[in-house]
Parts: C-alpha cells; structure tokens; sequence
C-alpha cells in the first residue's frame, strides 16, 4: 500500500491534482497503522502540507512520532527532538531535543547525523567528530550529506576520502557529486583547486559521470538515484565495465507500473481491525471528515 501511495503521489508532484490526495492519504494511513515507519513520516507531511485531513493535526503528528519512538525508532527520536526544540505539539524544551536528537544519530539515524554534523562544522567546533557524522549519514544514502562531506575532504587535501564519499552522494542521487567527479577524472594539475583529487585523467570515466550528472538533474524533483553505480563506473583501480547508457531508476519510472495493492475485501478487513474507515483510512472516531 505504501508503494501504491508512493506511485500516486510522484505521478502527481508536477500535476498537482487534488483529487489524488484523498487516493493517497487512504493508503498511507493504511500503511502507517500497521506500522510502516516511512508511511508514518510520510503522512505527517501529508498533514503539514494540507494534503490530508487530520481532527487534530498538532496533536496526530505527536501521537505519531510518540509511536515511533515507542518502538525504539531512531527516526522517531529524531523528530521528537525537533518538535522538543521547536515546541511543535509538545513544551518546548531545547535540552531534551537536543537528547533526543544525539540519541537518534547513535541510533544510526542519517538525518540526525546529517543534522549534528552541520552544527558541528564550524572550525571553532568539532570539524572533525562533524565530517564522521557526515560520512555516517552519507554511507546510509544521505546524498547532502555525502556530498557536502567530500566537497569539505577535497578541499582538505584528503582526496581519498573526497572520492569515496563523493561516489556514495552519486549514488544517493547527487548530481552536484557526479559533477564534482566528472571535473576530477579531467583534471591532474594541483593547481585547479576546484577539481583536483589526485585523479589519473580519465575520459571515458569523466564523461560517464558527466551523463549521470546530466540524469540526475534533469529528474532531481522526483529523487533519482543509481544504486547500481558501480556497475557503470566503479572507482580506480577497477576497471571501467561496458555500460549501455541506461539508469535502472529511469526504466522503472518509464515502466510506471502501478504496484499491487490488496483486494478491497482485504482492506475492508484491515480498516475493521484496526477501526479505520475503509474508504479513506481515517478513525472511525473522528467521523465523516470531508
């Protein structure tokens, strides 16, 4: 049902429909009461973002996050921290947020790291504990974060790690990173600060990466990636395989197969057991919302 949801919802991002909302917010709260912790993520943003109908919208995002973190979620700690900072929903309180927001990143959380990393980044902070957290967040497909930390090791002169982490922001779908790549595998002067990594000059590599580049920008608005990037240009010293120029993301996208949703006598048995309206997956409780 998520991926269902997940389907409806890109098909829509440019068209911007208000009639598929409705389609959607049904799914995803399906989704989110049997615990599907992106669906749990995914509908608080649908309530923010006035795309489905809540009773009490402060109120069921706390609810929601109060559940994930129930669960020991690490993404569930890391938003309660900012509705602690912030006092979304909850008492204000800036030291437990800040508990809660360390807590998620110990939990291996990429978000929060991302998010400590960037406060930590300052030279008269911690530099160095914030390029791990960057590089932690960057390794679990935080592609901001991969990038900016390989941006901040080139221009250190680590250039090893610049690479490494750069190939983990292509990979999450930075067209930024491939660019910087591109730019590497073409330049062998030290003195081009803007491209240098201690790269041996690669034509084939830096027009690869010049078309993934090209990729990812040209569908940045739909969250691109190339898990399969190794595959396509691997990092010195393996060699370049043969590549037929095409991205797997881009064949399911045109593909655009719906993915398979339960019968409607099975959601209907879904709705009953978790007291939900089988038509929109609200709480029976709160009535005929419209």
């Amino acid at each position: 049902m998520y991926k269902h949801a997940r389907w409806l919802r890109k098909g829509n991002i440019l068209k911007k429909d208000p009639a598929i909302y409705p389609k959607v917010e049904r799914l995803i709260r399906f989704a989110a009461a049997y615990g599907h912790d992106k669906a749990n993520l995914e509908l608080r943003e649908l309530i923010e973002r006035g795309q489905a109908i809540s009773a009490t919208p402060v109120t069921e995002s706390v609810n929601l996050v109060e559940d994930l973190v129930r669960r020991n979620i690490p993404g569930g700690y890391f938003d309660m921290g900012r509705y602690l900072l912030n006092g979304y929903g909850v008492k204000r309180d800036p030291e437990a947020g800040m508990n809660y927001i360390r807590k998620a990143a110990d939990l291996g959380n990429p978000e929060a790291q991302y998010w400590i990393g960037v406060k930590l980044s300052p030279i008269n902070k911690a530099p160095d504990i914030a390029a791990q957290m960057m590089l932690c967040a960057g390794e679990q497909g935080h592609k901001v974060a991969a990038q900016q930390v390989g941006v901040d090791f080139q221009t250190d002169g680590d250039y090893k790690k610049a690479v490494y982490a750069l190939q983990l922001g292509v990979k999450a779908g930075s067209d930024l990173a491939a660019g910087f790549l591109e730019g590497g595998f073409n330049c062998e002067d030290p003195r081009n600060r803007l491209h240098y990594m201690a790269l041996t000059a690669d034509a084939e590599r830096s027009r690869r990466y010049k078309e993934i580049s090209y990729f990812l920008g040209m569908y940045e608005y739909l969250n691109p990636s190339v898990p399969e990037l190794d595959d396509i240009v691997p990092l010195p010293p393996a060699k370049l395989p043969p590549w037929n120029g095409k991205f797997k993301w881009l064949e399911e996208h045109n593909a655009n197969v719906p993915p398979p949703i339960p019968s409607e006598t099975r959601i209907a048995e879904m709705a009953k057991a978790k007291g939900l309206d089988p038509a929109t997956g609200r709480p029976l409780a709160w009535g005929n919302m419209r």
